[in-house]
This record gives C-alpha cells, sequence and structure tokens, in this order.
C-alpha cells in the first residue's frame, strides 16, 4: 500500500506546493499534526473524521483515486465479520499525511468499555469446545492442568504429554507409565526377537524333555511344585537388591523368560555339537571328565548374556551401568538355572531306575537348589552382566576391557564350577565360594557407584531448585517414601506424589547414561517434575520433606 517506506514514498508521486504567501516555517508539520476534524489556530478547520476516500490537501489530485482504490481492495481483503484495523501509517519523508485517517485516541477506552462481547455465531473465530476445561465449575477443570495444554505437546514425549488424565480408581500407580513403556517396546524388533528366539528355545527344550515327562507325569509335577516358588522367591530377591529401588517386574520376567527359554533351549544342541567336537579331537575319556567345562563356559556364557543386550535394545533406560547389567544379567541366570534344574530332576528320575519319582525329585531339589543355588548361573552371569552394563552404559576403551575382563571372568567361573576337581557333596561349599565371592564383590563396586552418582545428582539438582531441601534423604530409602504416601490422602494426591517420585528417580539416573541416550531428556524431566509438582500443591497433598 502507498505510504510503506521508500517504495511507498516514491509511489506517492510529486507532491504539488502551495502558493509563496501561503508557504511559512512549519506549515507543514502544523497540518500534519491537526486532528480529524480539529480546529487550529488560523480557524481552518481539518478534514471531517473517517473521509478515506477523499485525496489529502498538498497531494497530487491523480493520485487520489488511486489510493480510494486500494483501500477499497484492502477493506474486501479483510475476514467477514472482523474490525477494521485502523492502524497509522509509518511516516515517510513528506508522505507522512497520506489517505488513511488517523485513529481517534481520544475515546479508546470509552469504546473499549462500551463495546459488546463478540457474538457466538461469529465466523471469523469460530467456537471452541475445549475451552470449557479452562473454566471452574462442573464443566471445566478448575485449577487443574489439562492435557497437553502446558506445552502442546501432542506427541507424547514432552511434560504435557506424559501428564495422564485422571488415573481411575482401579489402576495402580504406575500402570500409565507402564502401559507407555509395553506400547513403546512392541514397535522395537528387538521385542519380536526376544519373542522368537524364546519360542524357538522353548520348543527345542520341549523336544528335547518331552518323552521324560510323558513317561514320568509324577515326577515332572513335583519337580515343577518344588522348583516354582524357588525361581518366584528368586525373582524377587534380586529386583530387591538394588539399593534404591526395586527394577520393573516386566524387565525382570524378559529376562528371566530368556534365560530360561531361549538360552537353555539353544544350548542344549550347541553343548551337545561342542562335545562332538572335543570328543573327536581330544578322545572319550577327556571328553567324559572337561568337555562340561570346556564347552558350557562358551556356549551357555555368551547366550545369557545375549539376554541383557536383547533387554538393552527393547527397552534403553532398562541398563544405564553395571548395576543393572548385574541385576539383569543375574535374572537371566536365574531362568537358565531353573531349567537346568528341572531337567536334571527328570535325569534323576532316569537314573534311580523311575522307582520313586517323587523322591527322586526331592533329592535333585535338595542337591541342586538347597546345596548349590548360592553359587550357581546367576552368580556367573551377573559377573559378565556387570561389565556388559558398564560398556552399555557408557562406551568407552576403559569399559571395553571391563566388559571383556568380566566376560573371560564369568567364563573361568563357570569352567571352574563344571570342573572334576573338588568332586562330592562335602567339597561342594568350598568349590562354590570363589564363586559367591565374585558376584557379592562385584555387587558391591556397582552399589557403591550407582549410589556415588545418586549423592552427587541429588545434590546438583537440589542447588538447581528442581530438588526441594531433603528430598535426596527420601528418594534414597525405600522405607521413607513408603512413610511418605500415607502423610497425603489417597487417591489422586497419593497417585501423583508417587509419580512425582518415580519422575524425580528418573531424573537422577538419566545422568549414568545408557543406549539411545537423549541429552534434552533431563530437562524434560525436569519439565515434569515442576508440573506434576504444582498438580500435587493444588490438589493439598503437599508432602513434608524429611
Amino acid at each position: 500500500m502507498v505510504g510503506y517506506g521508500r517504495r511507498g514514498a516514491r509511489a506517492a508521486g510529486p507532491l504539488r506546493r502551495a502558493p509563496a504567501a501561503e508557504r511559512g516555517p512549519g506549515r507543514h508539520r502544523q497540518a500534519a499534526r491537526r486532528r480529524d476534524g480539529a480546529v487550529g489556530r488560523d480557524g481552518t478547520r481539518g478534514r471531517p473524521a473517517g473521509d478515506v476516500r477523499r485525496p489529502v490537501r498538498g497531494l497530487g489530485a491523480q493520485r487520489g483515486g488511486d489510493l480510494a482504490h486500494q483501500q477499497h481492495r484492502a477493506v474486501q481483503r479483510r475476514r467477514r465479520g472482523q474490525r477494521e484495523r485502523r492502524r497509522p501509517a509509518r511516516p515517510a519523508g513528506r508522505a507522512q499525511a497520506l489517505g488513511r485517517p488517523r485513529p481517534d485516541r481520544r475515546g479508546r477506552r470509552a469504546d473499549a468499555a462500551g463495546r459488546a462481547a463478540r457474538p457466538d455465531d461469529d465466523r471469523a473465530r469460530p467456537d471452541r469446545s475445549d475451552r470449557q476445561d479452562h473454566r471452574p465449575g462442573p464443566r471445566g477443570h478448575g485449577r487443574r492442568v489439562r492435557r497437553g495444554h502446558a506445552r502442546g505437546d501432542g506427541d507424547g514425549r514432552g511434560p504435557a504429554g506424559r501428564l495422564p488424565e485422571r488415573v481411575g480408581a482401579g489402576r495402580g500407580i504406575g500402570a500409565d507409565r507402564a502401559d507407555q513403556v509395553a506400547a513403546v517396546m512392541t514397535r522395537r524388533p528387538a521385542f519380536w526377537l526376544w519373542a522368537a528366539v524364546c519360542l524357538i528355545g522353548a520348543w527345542v527344550a520341549w523336544r528335547t524333555m518331552d518323552a521324560a515327562v510323558r513317561a514320568f507325569p509324577v515326577g515332572s509335577i513335583a519337580g515343577l511344585v518344588l522348583l516354582a516358588p524357588t525361581v518366584a522367591a528368586g525373582v524377587w530377591l534380586l529386583r530387591r537388591l538394588h539399593p534404591v529401588r526395586s527394577r520393573p517386574a516386566g524387565y525382570a520376567l524378559i529376562a528371566a523368560a530368556w534365560g530360561g527359554l531361549a538360552a537353555f533351549g539353544l544350548a542344549l544342541p550347541a553343548n551337545a555339537a561342542f562335545q562332538a567336537v572335543l570328543g573327536k579331537t581330544t578322545g572319550p575319556e577327556f571328553n567324559s571328565a572337561w568337555g562340561a567345562s570346556i564347552a558350557a563356559p562358551v556356549d551357555e556364557e555368551i547366550l545369557k548374556l545375549l539376554g541383557v543386550v536383547t533387554l538393552a535394545l527393547m527397552a534403553p533406560s532398562a541398563i544405564r551401568g553395571p548395576l543393572d547389567g548385574w541385576g539383569y544379567g543375574a535374572l537371566c541366570g536365574l531362568g537358565f538355572q531353573a531349567s537346568e534344574n528341572f531337567l536334571y530332576v527328570l535325569n534323576t528320575i532316569v537314573l534311580t531306575g523311575a522307582t520313586q519319582d517323587v523322591n527322586a525329585a526331592l533329592f535333585s531339589f535338595g542337591s541342586r537348589v538347597v546345596g548349590g543355588a548360592w553359587w550357581s548361573h546367576w552368580a556367573m552371569t551377573a559377573v559378565g552382566g556387570a561389565g556388559l552394563g558398564c560398556l552399555l552404559g557408557r562406551a568407552s576403551r576403559t569399559s571395553l576391557a571391563i566388559a571383556g575382563g568380566a566376560f573371560v571372568l564369568a567364563m573361568a567361573l563357570h569352567s571352574w564350577c563344571n570342573s572334576p576337581l573338588l568332586h562330592g557333596v562335602l567339597l561342594l561349599p568350598v568349590k562354590g565360594a570363589p564363586i559367591l565371592l565374585a558376584a557379592v564383590v562385584t555387587y558391591r563396586f556397582s552399589r557403591r557407584r550407582y549410589l556415588s552418582h545418586f549423592r552427587r545428582t541429588t545434590r546438583a539438582e537440589t542447588i538447581r531448585g528442581v530438588l526441594l531441601p531433603g528430598e535426596g534423604h527420601v528418594l534414597a530409602y525405600r522405607r521413607w517414601r513408603r512413610k511418605e504416601q500415607w502423610k497425603v490422602p489417597a487417591g489422586e494426591p497419593r497417585r501423583l506424589l508417587a509419580r512425582l517420585r518415580s519422575t524425580e528417580l528418573d531424573l537422577i539416573e538419566d545422568g549414568l547414561g545408557g543406549l539411545e541416550r537423549d541429552p534434552r531428556s533431563a530437562d524434560r524431566l525436569r519439565d515434569e517434575i515442576g508440573d506434576l509438582r504444582r498438580l500435587l500443591d493444588a490438589s493439598a497433598g503437599r508432602p513434608r520433606a524429611a
């Protein structure tokens, strides 16, 4: 439009000069400052207000028609029902007073106060049904944060996308987060790889033990009844060995299922093929004595540790350091140990002549579980898993060397356990003590590293203002978090408090590392902590920091 910038000044054309008698100093400035319809000092009257089609005095008469035409086109381009924007044009040299009328600022406040509200059927701004959520009362949410309103994150990755709507009374505290994690895991190829390998391993194991199970059903049922509670107790104990919070039950079951189905089923033909090669190269006598201590450590430890790698590919946040690798490696070894114990129950029934199936199952359970479960597969794979977790947490030359050393140590412990040295029931504790000692020492080092990072991060986040003073002590102990739950009202406040503590722990563990680490995840978690804290304060369930 004419009057904007240098181009508009040129488009205005040459200005008609007034006669010499009418020219004087400051005459054009007084005319420019004259208001619409006002009377000047000389008694002359300005142009009427709202006369937008009439050319301004001092301009060429030939520009009046073009200016009126352009203003008319501008009015047509506006949307139907939209108010006319009466912003004055920018001054551009001598063309500052063009065809636009000056706005009447004298009655702006009075006009704004008396202006009618926008009708409901205004087409320029259609009605928004979601605006009811902003209003108090039964149709609105009051002081609560509407889902997706804080940041508008529609992909569910931001803090607003992660905040759930009202959690039902019948759902658990972490049900929504578990549903989100499960949905993400099923979209990864590693999940379907895990499922396929577990099915293949289960099929191979069933083909191997099918005949014995059909022949000795009573002994098989007795073995299952004895082994099932021990497996459940082992999974619970290994989950609780985490110093701050228990490992997710879904991840623990995935690791145990890999060890009991995939690793065990694939290890049966692998060990048979390896020992067949050893028998042909070294002779049957050497193979019968040392074949298990050579073949089993290589095949079984590799297959069990692949479960830790698969879990890390399925859920990159599951393994962030050596402590996570130790725990999930132990769970993979526990699943493998349970399946192997059931196989030994069937072998014991066959060796005893199948006369006392229940007694054979009890004998195998006592020797394999009561006497040897403390230093079996779970301990060996825990050592190798700690080194692998160190590598998966932060890849470096040092972590690669640690992972390689831990894997070699795990195979050496496995070979020592299967060797014919110190053979006998009475010498079994002496033989298993080094394996248990290695697992305990590895756990202590991994735990110390985790707690050191935990204290350092809580101190930094408290200084930053994300955590309140005293919250680090509450987060470090399960019993304090349980006591804190009883200090807030049941229902929504208690669920919000649990979500807040879980998100704070996620923020602390985010600095440990892991596969596919997002550098922006810490900022998103801090935003989510702030949103949850405001929701908790609004629900009158604010906890007191210890």
